[in-house]
This record gives structure tokens, sequence and C-alpha cells, in this order.
């Protein structure tokens, strides 16, 4: 026989099966190999152990976040108290003089319109809000009298410090400065005062600082 009659075909070599079922394996790898456990970062295949502990990782930061928030919103709260506080106690009073020093609740209203404006800085130390009222630029309207028991005296219109609130029945100091005599006007109702003491005569008080004093 010649050698071209004796050369086998192809397929009946053993090698090429051999690529073929090589091929296949390859194939047949690369089709089912995305199904599998999934691959972190650095090609180390994560186990389900880890995916669980990377789950209750990011619930433990989300419980953190939210305590976080807790934790900001307290902060504020008590960053706006510390701040009236910190207002309060920066307050230089040195230069106000008692009221008292000066005038009488009984006698008060009756003095020279002079002396009742002329721009000297007193404080009306321990004074009880008689009637409040609050308008709606938020200022406070506060009807004031020595005590409990006591006619009002002196009306007090101002812009309180962020945080500060004041409650009718309480006491309060006032710093400022006197400016007349004046009425209890149709405002100070409008705002909450009592009706009670509209028309009611009062010294104007112009307040430069305003705190409670409980």
């Amino acid at each position: 026989m010649d050698k071209g009659e004796s050369k086998k075909p192809i397929y009946k070599h053993w090698w090429v099966w051999l690529i073929v079922v090589l091929f296949v394996f390859v194939v047949i790898g690369n089709l089912t190999g995305g199904s599998g456990n999934k691959s972190s970062e650095d090609g180390t295949p994560e186990t389900s152990a880890e995916s669980s502990e990377k789950a209750e990782s990011n619930d433990d930061s989300e419980d953190i976040d939210s305590n976080d928030s807790d934790v900001a919103d307290s902060s504020t709260s008590e960053s706006s108290s510390n701040e009236a506080t910190s207002s309060s106690n920066s307050f230089d009073t040195s230069q106000y003089a008692d009221i008292h020093s000066k005038f009488s609740d009984d006698t008060i209203l009756s003095q020279p319109e002079s002396d009742l404006s002329s721009g000297k800085a007193y404080v009306l130390n321990h004074y009880y809000i008689k009637s409040l009222g609050a308008d709606s630029l938020g200022n406070y309207h506060l009807l004031l009298s020595n005590d409990e028991s006591s006619d009002p005296r002196f009306l007090v219109v101002f812009d309180p410090d962020k945080g500060q609130k004041f409650s009718e029945g309480t006491y309060i100091n006032a710093y400022g400065i006197l400016n007349g005599v004046g009425i209890v006007n149709p405002v100070q109702i409008n705002s909450g005062i009592s009706p009670e003491y509209s028309g009611q005569k009062v010294v104007l008080f112009l307040p430069d600082h305003v705190v409670n004093d409980n």
C-alpha cells in the first residue's frame, strides 16, 4: 500500500478528541461559572457566612447612623438652650440701676415725663408677668407688676432671643430704659393682653435684655 492509502482521517487521531473534550469543558465551565459563589473584589469567593456578616454590618451601620441622627437632634436642642443661657450670662448688667432706687411703683405714673424718658438704664428686677401677648411678628407684649397682687405698672414689648419662652404668672428681669407714659392700646389687646387692662395707664419700658427669673 502507498502512503496516501495508509494516512488516517484527522478525526481518528486521539489527540484531536482530547482537544475537543478540553474545549467542551472550558465552554461548560464558562457558562456555569457565573452562577457559583459571588467573588469578592480580590478574586476570593465570598461564602454565605461572609455575605451574612456583611449584611449584619450594614444593619449595624444603619443603626449607628440612626443613633447619630438622634444625638444630633438632641445636640441641636441643647445647643439652642445653651445659646440662650450663654447670651444671658454674657450680658453686662453693671450699668443698670434698680428701678426702685429711683421710683416707687405707687407713684411712678405721676412722675415728670422728663424723669420717665431720661434715657437712664434701669433693671426691673423680679417683676411679675400680669398679662402676656405675642404678635404676628413674634414680639412679646408683657404687662408687668411688682408682684402678683399689685396693679400693672410697666409695658414691655420686645423680640425675644432664640429659644426664649415666657409665660404669664412667672417672674422676669428686664434691663433697659424708660420711654415715658402710655396706655394699653388695641395693639396689645390684639396680641393677647387681657382686655380688662385696655386703656390702662402704664410706663413704657424699652428693653435691652429680658430673662426669666424663676
